[in-house]
């Protein structure tokens, strides 16, 4: 499963997007996609995407987004202030933990703090 940091790494084409497994099979949560716009939007805002190169990452998302095993975040709330507390992390980033918990998949993260937490409930891959 994937967090929105390893999606906007592909979708951004950033270093080690590689290293990213998606496939079929692969999880992440709806607010993932949200989030992984929001970094086109800071590339383009920041000057390191054009406006067109911007429009044609969020057809690339939607696509991207439609081959994955799309969630609800809300269905793992009660987990995820769970394990945001317990952590001291978001609960942007506890909830993706919380999923990967649920579904015994692994998480793989471009966020080294996300990552120390995850790996104490579930496998976790940094993506550097």
């Amino acid at each position: 499963m994937v967090d929105a940091s390893s999606l906007a790494k592909v979708l951004l084409q950033e270093e080690g997007w590689e290293e990213v497994d998606l496939t079929d099979r692969t999880a992440t949560l709806d607010h993932a996609l949200i989030e992984t716009l929001n970094a086109v939007w800071k590339a383009a805002i920041q000057g390191r995407l054009s406006e067109e190169d911007a429009m044609e990452r969020v057809e690339a998302l939607k696509l991207i987004g439609s081959g994955l095993l799309v969630f609800k975040a809300q269905d793992y709330f009660k987990r995820s202030i769970e394990i945001a507390l317990a952590e001291k992390v978001t609960v942007y980033d506890a909830v993706y933990i919380a999923l990967a918990e649920q579904l015994g998949a692994e998480l793989q993260t471009s966020d080294a703090k996300q990552f120390l937490a995850a790996k104490k409930y579930v496998k976790a891959k940094l993506i550097k």
